[in-house]
This record gives C-alpha cells, structure tokens and sequence, in this order.
C-alpha cells in the first residue's frame, strides 16, 4: 500500500475542518449532525472518521486552531519593531484584525458566525472553557503590556488602568465578530480597523 505522507494527513483534516466549519456557520453546532459534515466534504463515513472520532472532536479542534492563532498573534506583543520600540495598543489592534483575515481556516464570515455558539459552548465544557479563557487572557494581558510601555514612553494617561485599556482592545475585537457573523461582507473590515486604531492610539498620539 503507498504511504500516506504527513501532507496528506494535514490536508485531509483541514479539508474536512473546512466543511465542519462551513456547516456550524450555517446551522450553528448542535443542528448540525455528522452526515451533514459528510456531504460538505464529499467524503464517507469512515474517511472522516479515521481522522475525528465525533462532532466534539472536530468542535475541538477548530477552537484549539483558533487559539493557535490567538496564542502565536499575541507573541507578536512582546517583539520589538525595528526602532525598538513596541506597538502602540492601536497599532497592535489592527495587525490581529489583518492575521485574522489572512487566517487559513474557513472564510472570515464563516469564522466568525460560529462565535456566539462558542460562546455557548463554553458553558457547557468546563475544558473548552478554560482553553478559550487562557487564550483570551493572554491577548488581552499582551495589550495590557503595551499599555504600560506607552505610560513608560509616556504616551498613555498614567491614570488609566492597563489592565482595562486591554479589555477594552478586546471588546473592539470581539465586536467586529459580532457584526460580521450578521452583516458578512456589509463590514468594510480594513475601515473598521483603520477606525479603531484611531480611537485607541488617539490619546497617545495627543
């Protein structure tokens, strides 16, 4: 028999990621049944099963892929520009809103209707909850970081607090979710950022 090569392997799951993803956009997780994802990715059966045993399996691994991304966009945080100094928050803020668009799992509509069935989800895994919560914290610690450089530099009010000026980097990125899993393609994304920067950069560029 020809050996499966490990490129295969990673383009079998990601072909059949894909098609869960597209079928949790449209139905949500818990409308959506094994056979559905089937179909989606034209394969049988036992072809997806040889790759993920159940539905929490694959809702598994499209959120650990998620937090993948979280994890390795938020290293970014720490790593100096070329002058050697770190991003300004706003500035931080629109690199993750452009990796999320370069991200290379299902569309970005499609990634970001499935948000509000994380959501939901999370109540009920206590493991996919501590998962996605980590990789909350950790973006948003990463903007709490860049706060305080900006204090250091001083470009940000010393009486701001760091640790909310991060939440609230997080609550602009999680609103852009939002409105994009119901209006799609109606969000300009690129001005969204463009905006958004502004209004968090704002008091350290005055």
């Amino acid at each position: 028999m020809p050996k499966v090569t490990e490129e295969h392997v990673a383009a079998r799951r990601r072909q059949i990621l894909a098609a869960a993803l597209r079928c949790f956009a449209r139905q949500g997780f818990h409308r959506t049944t094994m056979q559905d994802i089937f179909r989606e990715a034209e394969l049988s059966p036992g072809a997806v099963y040889s790759y993920f045993a159940s539905k929490d399996e694959l809702i598994a691994a499209i959120i650990a892929a998620m937090m993948g991304f979280v994890a390795e966009t938020a290293a970014l945080f720490s790593q100096p520009l070329p002058d050697g100094r770190l991003r300004r928050p706003g500035q931080a803020l629109a690199e993750v809103i452009e990796r999320y668009q370069r991200f290379e799992l299902g569309t970005v509509e499609e990634r970001a209707r499935i948000f509000p069935h994380l959501v939901g989800e999370q109540q009920r895994d206590p493991q996919l909850n501590a998962a996605v919560r980590a990789g909350i914290e950790r973006l948003r610690g990463g903007f709490e970081a860049l706060a305080r450089a900006a204090q250091e530099r001083g470009e940000l009010d010393q009486d701001l607090d760091p640790e909310q000026f991060g939440r609230l980097a997080i609550s602009l990125l999680q609103g852009l979710l939002l409105q994009l899993g119901v209006f799609g393609a109606g969000i300009d994304i690129d001005a969204y950022a463009r905006a958004a920067t502004a209004l968090i950069d704002r008091e350290l560029a005055e």
